[in-house]
């Protein structure tokens, strides 16, 4: 067969470089525009990268900040190392995001080149007809507008379409290698994609079928050994992974998958929980499947062609992969709190094997000869066309997107920098999920919300059960050592900000379209109200601070739920007068009917003695006349006990006396008229 002249390859790769570096600059130019010169971020996700990629640079990888120790709350394990070396050759500040954006372009340029080896017929029948689909693959690559805001945005998007095209070629490459290679191409497709899970977690929806796609074309080699090598690395990952987050923070899961998925609202009944997913996937649907496709009229063609492809013997094992991962990814992502927020972002990967699936089936269909190739051509001009219309819009929400990211978070950053020029330093700022301030003030920060770790204590599940919950870590933190400034948007934190911090500036941005709120609000903060890290009460020999995440696990703590155990926080004075210092103390709420339980700390009560008479101190705020009932799980009795009103401007105190508790005994607490709300429980010898 005569070999192609040299001409060509470099022609292909001009033409591809047009259509990606002409979309770059369709994005940037009007955003930098927009942002003062500030390299453009749309969303501040992009921020938190940068924090983690700088401190990998710095010798703390999987860290958010270096000395806040492990996180788990990065969406991706291997872009912020993709962007580490940026750092390193001097792209600092704002300017990582020019990295970024290379990096961005030359992803997607190998994901062309990807997209083309695999279009390529090669000489086989129907060459002539389909070799102008590999031409067309940039096409493919940029075409839908909403896709491209994810692909410039300096998230991980367009890493995850170069390790996808790099994935599917190992795939192909292992179906056709001859059996002495093959076991070394197929491990290649499972290294590869283990490094599609790591770029993005949703992203095993395809790694998945990748793996059976590899096992289907494993011929003389047996399936299950050709299954184990395209899997095992994704499994060995994720176990990893897993086993690394349970190690270092407690929780099996990602910090993500507990701030944000649905499934980690303790309150929520199952049934709601499940209409929330199902809102999910019809706003995914009505926007990213159809809307930013060209609308009901055209969106269909993009899903036809994958179907083609899937129905074609030669790309096949590619295409129904490719729609099982792009169709499987939305079904992940609906379980996502955020998934219809942010321009759709978690909809992009799902767009991207679309696009892929959809190159293929037109591929598949050039090759069966003119007329079919005619058709082909009609089905892909009006797929890739349709969408067009949004990309004024599109561009447009980039750059007013970039804007309000520059005007809020990092004008606040600057500011916290010339706060600390001008007077003593923030030994460190408290924050909710903000990458741009702590990355570009280089003030140390605690996430609120749990995504940037702290010294694995449980913030982000403390922060889906309510602002309360995330004081009582704080209080667990030493005096100097919890933050003395705030950066807060304040109607997320109500309860924190209003009670613990004293508003000394504010950044308001108008024309909002992707922060959180119009204004974020700089405290100083004022924990005089918090009790010393580690204070316990003369006499008692255990005692269960409810709300305190660390001290309700160590306790083996249960609440009701669903619609249960609601988190509230209260400060208020000690003392039965109510002469005492102000004091705060979060709780929960016992429904009427509810109880409460927890497991008495068999080394706490040892170090009294083994077993014998208590008394059960609860405390307790103002409100009307309740009734509790108090019962040892291994005593048949429940102890009733009637509660009158009581003040409230302080706390109070129910007193109920135990003949016989020993360690390891299960208390039970219920609400037998009213709802009790119960803040602290202390056992003390009489």
């Amino acid at each position: 067969m005569r070999r192609p002249p040299r001409i060509r390859p470099l022609l292909w790769h001009a033409s591809a470089a047009i259509p990606v570096l002409g979309a770059a600059a369709a994005f940037y130019g009007p955003a930098l525009a927009r942002t003062g010169g500030v390299w453009p971020a749309p969303l501040d996700d992009v921020y938190i990268h940068f924090g983690f990629a700088r401190a990998a640079a710095l010798g703390h990888p999987f860290s958010w900040i270096p000395g806040n120790g492990y996180s788990s709350g990065g969406t991706s394990l291997a872009y912020p190392l993709a962007l580490a070396p940026g750092y390193l050759l001097g792209f600092r500040g704002a300017w990582l995001g020019l990295f970024a954006a290379l990096l961005a372009c030359a992803a997607l340029l190998d994901l062309c080149r990807s997209l083309r080896w695999l279009l390529d017929p090669r000489g086989g029948p129907g060459a002539a007809s389909s070799r102008w689909v590999a031409w067309a693959a940039p096409l493919f690559v940029v075409a839908v507008p909403l896709l491209d805001w994810s692909w410039f945005s300096g998230m991980e998007v367009a890493l995850l379409g170069a390790v996808m095209g790099r994935a599917l070629v190992a795939v192909r490459r292992a179906e056709l290698a001859p059996p002495a290679q093959r076991p070394a191409e197929q491990l290649r497709a499972g290294l590869l994609a283990a490094l599609l899970v790591a770029t993005r977690p949703e992203a095993v929806a395809l790694a998945a079928p990748l793996a059976v796609a590899v096992a289907h074309a494993a011929g003389s080699l047996g399936a299950a050994a050709s299954l184990a090598r395209a899997s095992l690395p994704t499994a060995l990952l994720l176990g990893a992974q897993a086993a690394a987050n349970r190690a270092l923070t407690g929780e099996w899961s990602a910090a993500g998958a507990v701030r944000k998925l649905i499934l980690s609202n303790p309150y929520a009944a199952p049934l709601e929980k499940a209409l929330e997913v199902i809102k999910n996937l019809a706003a995914l649907q009505v926007q990213a499947l159809e809307s930013a496709l060209g609308g009901p009229s055209y969106a269909f063609l993009l899903p036809l062609l994958g179907a083609i492809a899937a129905l074609d013997r030669r790309t096949r094992r590619l295409a129904v992969p490719l729609l099982i991962g792009a169709y499987g990814s939305l079904l992940l992502v609906a379980l996502n709190a955020t998934a219809r927020y942010q321009n759709l972002r978690y909809a992009a990967p799902a767009l991207a094997m679309l696009l892929v699936a959809a190159a293929l089936g037109t591929e598949a269909l050039a090759r069966r000869g003119r007329l079919a190739a005619g058709v082909a051509a009609a089905l892909a001009l009006a797929a890739l066309a349709a969408p067009s219309a949004w990309f004024a819009r599109q561009i447009d929400h980039f750059a007013r997107s970039s804007a309000n990211i520059a005007g809020q978070h990092v004008e606040v950053a600057r500011r916290l920098a010339a706060r600390a020029r001008q007077h003593r330093a923030p030994r460190r700022v408290l924050l909710g999920d903000a990458g741009a301030i702590p990355y570009l003030s280089g003030i140390p920060a605690i996430d609120g919300l749990g995504l940037g770790g702290y010294r694995g204590m449980p913030f982000a599940r403390a922060s889906v059960h309510g602002v309360p919950a995330v004081v009582e870590l704080i209080e667990r933190l030493d005096a100097a050592e919890r933050p003395d400034v705030f950066a807060l948007y304040p109607s997320w934190w109500g309860g924190l900000a209003d009670v613990f911090g004293r508003r000394v500036d504010a950044v308001k941005i108008e024309d909002n379209v992707m922060c959180a709120a119009d204004e974020k609000v700089i405290y100083e903060a004022d924990w005089s109200a918090l009790a010393p890290p580690g204070e316990r009460r003369d006499g008692a020999i255990d005692e269960v601070d409810i709300a305190d995440l660390v001290d309700e696990r160590a306790h083996g703590y249960a609440f009701p739920s669903p619609r249960g155990g609601w988190v509230v926080g209260a400060v208020l004075r000690d003392g039965s007068d109510g002469g005492g210092a102000p004091r705060f103390d979060a709780g929960r709420i016992i429904p009427e009917g509810r109880e409460q339980s927890f497991a008495i700390r068999a080394a706490a009560a040892a170090a009294a003695s083994a077993r014998g008479p208590a008394v059960l101190a609860l405390r307790t705020d103002g409100g009307g006349p309740i009734a509790i009932g108090v019962a040892i799980e291994r005593a048949a009795d429940e102890a009733r006990v009637e509660v009158p009103e009581r003040p409230l401007d302080r706390w109070s105190e129910i007193r109920v006396p135990l003949r016989d508790v020993a360690p390891g005994d299960l208390v039970r607490i219920r609400a037998l008229r009213g709802t009790f709300r119960s803040f602290h429980v202390w056992l003390l010898r009489p």
